[in-house]
């Protein structure tokens, strides 16, 4: 599925310059168009949020049989952890919570995160990256809409085994005005660079970095929508079993 066009061994010069690299045109353009219409109209995005000190996933379903007082105490909660720094509010479709399903739309993104996994791609992946040591993926698809966010945070979780982050924007004409960018930070918070979100390009970074998803404005034209995850090794999973 990636693009058989890509240079990789240039690619791998810019990644070693500072763990981090845009990819541009990393799918055939059909491929990315395809997952960009499954994400807007099919994929059944779940409500993921940090509140009480727990990250939590509720469905839409969940989600809209609580009255508006609920909801409103509910986003109230995780505001107050977010002026703090901590927490996140966003939609998302987390491939390990799901089976393939029977809808031929929905199958396909399984497809593509399966493609992931696939000898062939991870070895692409090593190569630019340098790590010979990635050998799974783990990973969502992503909404992102007015008033849902991302705050500063490095996603290196050590019993995750999570080794290098992707975001694969599925956004077309994304206005950085709308918020949604991948912000990067110095160690001590000082804001660094941004990124903005851009079809099918994948942002690829060392799970050290420091960075967030902006705020999404309230006159954000279009959901910001992506393939998110980590690129791992077998880590402390082999010493777990």
């Amino acid at each position: 599925m990636l693009n058989p066009d890509l240079d990789i061994a240039a690619l791998a010069i810019e990644y070693q310059q500072d763990d981090r690299i845009q990819i541009r045109d990393i799918f055939k353009p059909d491929i990315a168009e395809r997952l960009r219409k499954c994400c807007l109209s099919e994929v059944p995005f779940d409500y993921i949020f940090h509140i009480d000190g727990q990250n939590k996933v509720v469905t839409e379903e969940e989600m809209s049989s609580l009255d508006s007082s609920q909801q409103e105490s509910m986003q109230a909660e995780v505001m107050k952890a977010a002026s703090k720094g901590i927490g996140f509010l966003y939609c998302g479709y987390m491939m390990n919570r799901h089976e393939e399903p029977a809808n031929k739309s929905l199958a396909f993104l399984h497809q593509v995160y399966d493609s992931f996994k696939d000898e062939e791609v991870l070895a692409v992946f090593r190569r630019i990256t340098g790590r010979d040591d990635l050998t799974s993926i783990d990973g969502q698809f992503t909404r992102y809409t007015r008033g849902q966010f991302l705050t500063r945070h490095s996603d290196e979780i050590g019993s995750e085994n999570r080794r290098i982050a992707f975001v694969f924007g599925l956004s077309a004409q994304w206005h950085p005005d709308w918020g949604g960018l991948l912000q990067f930070y110095e160690k001590d918070g000082t804001p660094r660079d941004f990124w903005t979100p851009e079809f099918n390009t994948l942002s690829l970074f060392d799970v050290r970095h420091i960075h967030g998803v902006s705020y999404i404005t309230p006159f954000a034209a279009a959901p910001r929508l992506s393939f998110t995850g980590w690129f791992t090794d077998p880590g402390s999973a082999e010493l777990d079993s």
